[in-house]
């Protein structure tokens, strides 16, 4: 499992209605996602936890937003890309996933 802690640092409109584009920091990674306003939101100084897993979580109510996808780039691209039924989680530097593996994300704002 992959487990990370990240600090929102900005967020920008999207092209698509209700979609913002947040870039979070941590754990000497950079995330790059989509924000689906109707499924969960971020702030620009939130705290959230990450996890990435090949197992589904036992604690699922515990996240603001899970799902599962697929590594969609070679991660000698120098990032990994996540697709989760298109909502899309790009890790720089690449996390070392493998190709054809279904993976789990799950994101909750961290408690205080």
């Amino acid at each position: 499992m992959i487990s990370m802690s990240l600090d929102v640092k900005d967020l920008q409109p999207s092209k698509l209605e209700g979609v913002k584009i947040a870039r979070a920091e941590g754990d000497g990674k950079t995330v790059v996602f989509d924000v689906i306003e109707n499924l969960y939101t971020v702030n620009v100084g939130d705290r959230l936890e990450l996890i990435i897993d090949e197992a589904k979580p036992s604690d699922l109510d515990s996240y603001d937003f899970c799902g599962h996808g697929y590594l969609v780039v070679d991660e000698g691209a120098g990032y990994s890309l996540l697709s989760l039924w298109g909502i899309l989680y790009k890790f720089t530097p690449p996390l070392g996933l493998k190709p054809e593996t279904k993976y789990y994300l799950c994101v909750r704002k961290a408690k205080s």
